[in-house]
């Protein structure tokens, strides 16, 4: 009998237990919802502050990129006109003849052209590359078409005027004769 009852002394026991239990599952069930409605808040408020962070980013980022496009395209107009200077001194130096008298006078122009030049590089404007032998619209301006059957078409002949790129960006195309195949009748 005794054994009997330890035996069901620890059956009770086990269900009070399993009772305390499911209560505490209940209880714990009932404070999820209002906790996890919390928790819900905070990570809503953790997205809202990541967001905020980010679109704070962007903002100055996009005002960098603002800034510099206005400082770089900015000065755009002005180094065109230096371009111009650079083609008139380019201009001289080809006009002058060749006697002693005007040897100094072609010095002192090249000189001058070769630091305008290295001025123009240093502000980001880069000559375009007038080795290419591919005509290419986004730097060049074809302004004469010669036809020749030994060429391949597109191919420049002749580099009229310089070109210039501004930080990748074309300031002003080279001007240049390109070949194209005859048209046979």
């Amino acid at each position: 009998m005794n054994e009997n009852k330890k035996e069901e002394d620890l059956e009770n026991q086990e269900e009070v237990l399993i009772d305390e239990g499911n209560s505490l599952d209940l209880e714990s069930e009932d404070e999820l919802p209002e906790e996890s409605s919390e928790e819900d808040k905070i990570k809503d408020l953790e997205d809202q502050l990541l967001r905020a962070k980010a679109e704070v980013q962007n903002v100055r980022r996009i005002a960098a990129q603002e800034v510099t496009k206005a400082r770089l395209f900015g000065v755009e107009a002005l180094a065109k006109d230096f371009l111009s200077v650079a083609d008139n001194l380019e201009r001289a130096i080809d006009s002058c003849p060749d006697d002693e008298n005007s040897l100094t006078i072609k010095e002192g122009l090249e000189l001058t052209l070769k630091s305008l030049e290295s001025s123009l590089k240093s502000s980001g404007i880069e000559l375009i590359n007038t080795e290419e032998k591919n005509f290419d619209p986004d730097k060049h301006e074809a302004i004469s078409i010669i036809e020749d059957d030994k060429l391949e078409p597109n191919t420049i002949i002749d580099f009229v005027q310089k070109g210039y790129t501004i930080m990748d960006r074309t300031l002003r195309p080279a001007k240049v004769v390109v070949s194209k195949k005859s048209q046979e009748k």
